[in-house]
């Protein structure tokens, strides 16, 4: 093998290491959690994730399935975010997304609160669909990606 090719080898190693540790590296902490059914909706999943970015910017993110299309609340510890618009997209699937963010962007949020300790929420006229207490020690990401064997991706 000439010395070029060992050379191109050992970048693409060097790469194939290094990309996954390096995306892997941009969040602090990423907490995922299922929203547990109520029993209104059998049919209803969801989830919220939490992610630490940098130490100045941070996002929430609830999304719901499943339930029937319609405007439901969204409370964290008690106060109504939000409201989780659920619709039929156009591929026939059911889901509604909420995404709060440190920094003010389009479609988002701002994320004036800490969900972390707090009961989540998905409700409508009262009625809770879907809920989690949020974990409230944050998971670093480096833990989260050892415990479930994907470090570096997800």
């Amino acid at each position: 093998m000439t010395s070029r090719r060992w050379i191109a080898l050992g970048l693409t190693l060097l790469l194939a290491v290094a990309l996954p540790t390096a995306a892997f590296a941009k969040d602090l902490e990423r907490t995922r959690v299922a929203l547990v059914n109520s029993g209104e909706e059998p049919a209803a999943s969801g989830k919220a994730e939490f992610r630490q970015r940098k130490a100045s910017r941070a996002s929430f993110k609830v999304e719901a399935e499943d339930l029937t299309p319609a405007n439901y609340d969204l409370t964290v510890g008690g106060t109504v975010r939000g409201v989780l618009d659920v619709q039929v997209l156009p591929d026939g699937r059911v889901e509604g997304e909420l995404e709060f963010d440190s920094k003010i962007e389009p479609g988002h949020l701002p994320l004036d609160f800490d969900p972390h300790g707090q009961l989540v929420t998905v409700e409508r006229a009262g009625v809770v669909y879907l809920q989690v207490v949020f974990p409230a020690a944050p998971v670093p990401a480096s833990a989260a990606a050892t415990k479930s064997g994907k470090k570096g991706r997800r």
